[in-house]
């Protein structure tokens, strides 16, 4: 039997972009990133991230990160250009070397993220999420995680009634699902086309003791049938415009759709164009960064 091997991802660029690249690798990839910053900050920084050589979906998160990028590049021209490397080298306790880079941490003021494997002690008004990321997308510390999550925070409380039927579009390992379900939502419906990712959702759920508000499969969007009183979909530009008439045939009248994992300007104003079209308008939005949220309601 061959020994399990691992792609390495490197990421060179400019010092200013590389929290960005790190925290939108570490969600891309669920394992942890390093970033090796130059002296001085003279020339460009090395991110730095893994994904096994046998992962299902290693060409389309190579592509993926390719994307991003681009968009990277184009909306900060005035910066060097940031590229892409990548090395297949052995397994050597990847385990222990991903974990290192994953310790608990604030998701939100309220909301703390908090790997299995380390002690955190909760203060007063906090709530912890146990948190394994396994391979899948979504540990909270992309900040298109974190502005969703400030979303449900802001406009749950708002709402006459809790959402009944909640649906998380590209559920990765979880994190929005329980989030929604511990801010007072009802049953909440998980989908991911990753099994792994699926895997990983159903063990957090688990963790936090939400086996019986939520649930996690791979089903796929088109044969769900609805209606969903809140829709979450934390996924990227391209795939959230093709999905526009689905999800919003899924929404229930008045139900409100969170997007997120949009770059500001031109994608997120397609974005609510798309929607418009479909009989959306947009409630909020909440930027962090480069980065944008929309909530939009149906009706």
């Amino acid at each position: 039997m061959s020994e399990k091997s691992w792609r390495k991802i490197l990421v060179r660029t400019p010092p200013d972009s590389a929290e960005t690249v790190a925290a939108w690798l570490t969600d891309l990839t669920g394992l942890g990133t390093e970033i090796n910053d130059p002296a001085e900050r003279r020339g460009p920084a090395t991110v730095i991230g893994y994904l096994p050589d046998d992962h299902p979906e290693l060409p389309e998160k190579l592509s993926a990160i390719a994307d991003f990028l681009e968009t990277l590049n184009a909306s900060q021209p005035e910066l060097d250009r940031s590229e892409l490397l990548t090395e297949s080298i052995p397994e050597e306790d990847w385990d222990r070397k991903w974990r290192e880079g994953f310790k608990p941490f604030h998701l939100t003021p309220r909301f703390v993220i908090k790997p299995s494997w380390e002690n955190y002690q909760v203060a007063p008004g906090e709530t912890v999420i146990e948190m394994d990321p396994g391979q899948a997308f979504g540990t909270g510390l992309h900040s298109s995680t974190r502005l969703v999550v400030e979303m449900l925070e802001k406009l749950l409380p708002t709402l006459p009634n809790p959402p009944a039927a909640i649906l998380d579009v590209g559920t990765g390992t979880g994190i929005l699902a329980i989030c929604a379900a511990l801010l007072g939502g009802g049953l909440v419906t998980g989908i991911d086309i990753d099994p792994a990712a699926v895997s990983a959702a159903r063990h957090n759920i688990a963790a936090n003791y939400l086996d019986d508000r939520i649930g996690a499969d791979t089903t796929a969007l088109n044969d769900l049938h609805g209606p969903y009183n809140l829709i979450l979909a934390n996924i990227i530009h391209n795939t959230l415009v093709e999905m526009a008439p689905k999800l919003a045939e899924l929404l229930a009248p008045d139900g409100l759709l969170m997007v997120a994992g949009i770059l500001r300007g031109g994608q997120t104003e397609n974005v609510k164009t798309r929607y418009a079209a479909q009989g959306l308008t947009c409630l909020a939005a909440l930027e962090s960064g480069e980065w944008a949220a929309l909530c939009l309601r149906k009706g």
